[in-house]
């Protein structure tokens, strides 16, 4: 693979940069941050690719600390390349969070909703916080001003839930994920449509709702690549966030590497 990564010289001698490692089930991300939380690059990657593009990486930049949360088992020269960098951490539920966690079963919390969590009370102190991920599954999770993971809820994503309709049933087809302003679709592709989507949309909704009844007002953070269905359609004020997951990783080694 050719090497399409470039910061000038001068910006790479006069900051102290940190290395952010995001490994899914089957794709990476691999974000350069500087020392003020800014991302200065993100290489997105499958994840057979991210050794390759974990060395070009190091051989380009110096890197003060590094982080590297997985999901799934990690490749043993991933972690052996990572442990190059001095101030190396594998992210769990072990480490130190700038937030606290109530949750009866904190070690199969998803790392990325935590970082997630993390990083919106970073942009967002003091305030309650709805932190929605609308990726494969659907996260809402709930933090409240003074800094506590309450927990949330997990559901079915929009391509799973129009997918799972499709292989459940002897005759439904399989529909793309469309949004619409009809509120009852006018045949089966719709119908699909609007119960995948809209859906999930109204799921989303209820749950903001319900939370602002108990809890007070919320301040909404989105993210996740199904994002967008969301922002265009929601009455609420939200903040998108797409890079939420790293920014909280990158204040999680702020946090363990003092």
């Amino acid at each position: 693979m050719g090497c399409p990564w470039y910061l000038p010289a001068s910006v790479i001698l006069s900051i102290s940069m940190n290395l952010i490692v995001d490994l899914g089930n089957t794709r990476c991300k691999l974000s350069v941050v500087d020392e003020d939380g800014i991302i200065l690059l993100t290489v997105k990657e499958f994840k057979r690719y991210a050794l390759s593009s974990l060395i070009q990486l190091m051989q380009q930049y110096r890197f003060d600390h590094a982080i590297m949360s997985a999901t799934g088992k990690v490749p043993g020269a991933l972690v052996e390349q990572m442990n190059m960098i001095e101030n190396f951490v594998m992210f769990d539920s072990r480490l130190n969070l700038p937030i606290s966690v109530v949750y009866d079963t904190p070690h199969t919390l998803g790392n990325d909703r935590l970082a997630a969590a993390v990083g919106a009370f970073r942009r967002f102190p003091g305030k309650n916080l709805m932190i929605v991920d609308m990726g494969t599954c659907i996260t809402v999770d709930f933090v409240t001003s003074s800094g506590v993971f309450m927990g949330g809820n997990i559901s079915p994503g929009i391509q799973m839930r129009l997918k799972s309709m499709h292989h459940y049933t002897a005759k439904l087809p399989l529909v793309d994920a469309i949004d619409s302003d009809v509120l009852f679709g006018k045949s089966t592709a719709m119908a699909l449509q609007n119960g995948g989507v809209r859906g999930a949309l109204f799921e989303i909704e209820g749950i903001i709702e319900a939370a602002t009844r108990e809890y007070g007002p919320l301040e909404i953070i989105l993210t996740g690549g199904d994002a967008d269905f969301f922002v265009s359609w929601s009455k609420f004020k939200i903040f998108a966030a797409p890079d939420l997951v790293i920014e909280g990783l990158n204040e999680i080694l702020k946090y363990n590497v003092r």
